[in-house]
């Protein structure tokens, strides 16, 4: 049987993820529109990657 890989790199993506919305509204409410555009596409772009990881591991069996 083939062992599971790990699944912490996921913890590392939700809490990048936290980390992006929270500047985001940080952004927001000081009306700082470089920023919010920058947390918003780093907040995407880390969503992207952590969904596509997780449907590469859900299609190698690794979950």
């Amino acid at each position: 049987m083939e062992q599971k890989k790990s699944k912490k790199i996921f913890w590392l993506f939700s809490i990048l993820g936290v980390t992006f919305l929270l500047l985001f509204s940080f952004a927001l409410g000081a009306a700082n529109v470089p920023m919010m555009i920058l947390t918003f596409v780093l907040l995407v772009a880390t969503f992207g990657a952590g969904f596509s990881l997780k449907k590469k591991y859900r299609k190698n069996d690794w979950l």
